[in-house]
């Protein structure tokens, strides 16, 4: 009995596969880079100061030049000016270009099916998913790695509202646990109410039964 043989791989499939590789290519010489990189910072740091140096006597004066006139530039002083980039800034430019290139790897492997499912109905119409993404969106406007937070932030709320089907947590609840475990230092003061546990007690307080008369201390005997 002849096996049988595989279908031939499409045009958009063997191009996934070809943006793979060049991630996987991108990333591997972005982490030779790093490493390389990493190295001049030690060594950078290793080694002592230099003594300043002492500043150069004055030019004889058949040497300095006439009143008004140009002085002659000296070749390679353009070269001198530039300051060379700090290796540790590389550094840490090239570990987000590795992150970036894992990361887009890591959505090519994943394919089209994953990218174009929608969002289950019960996840849609949770009424805590909207104010968590709002507020999370307001919270790291400043931040440099804003654009990775928001998508991280966005796939722990998913995650964590699917797991609450019956919606017992509440939003300070799940948005305190969020920033914890992704390390999101946030400014309380820019909260709004219901983000900090406020709103519910305030609900208590006007739930509370009032008609009962208002404690006051006995006269002595």
């Amino acid at each position: 009995m002849n096996a049988i043989a595989p279908p031939p791989p499409n045009e958009a499939t063997e191009r996934t596969r070809r943006h793979m590789r060049m991630c996987a290519e991108l990333a591997d010489l972005g982490m030779d880079l790093a490493r390389a990189a990493a190295a001049k910072t030690l060594a950078d740091w290793a080694e002592p100061e230099e003594p300043a140096t002492e500043a150069a006597p004055d030019a004889p004066e058949a040497t300095r030049p006439a009143p008004g006139a140009k002085p002659p530039r000296a070749a390679g002083t353009a070269a001198r000016a530039a300051k060379p980039a700090d290796p540790a800034t590389i550094f840490t430019r090239l570990v987000v270009t590795v992150r970036d290139c894992i990361t887009l790897e890591a959505r090519l492997a994943d394919g089209p099916a994953t990218a174009k499912r929608g969002t289950d109905p019960a996840l849609r119409n949770d009424p805590r998913r909207a104010p968590l993404r709002d507020i999370f969106r307001r919270v790291t406007e400043n931040h440099p790695d804003r654009a990775e937070l928001v998508r991280d932030t966005t796939a722990r709320i998913d995650h964590d509202l699917a797991a609450d089907p019956d919606r017992t947590l509440e939003l300070s609840t799940l948005f305190f646990s969020i920033c914890e475990d992704l390390g999101i230092e946030v400014d309380l003061a820019i909260l709004p109410d219901e983000f900090l546990g406020v709103a519910d007690d305030l609900d208590d307080l006007d739930e509370a039964d009032t008609s009962a008369p208002f404690p006051r201390a006995t006269p002595p005997p």
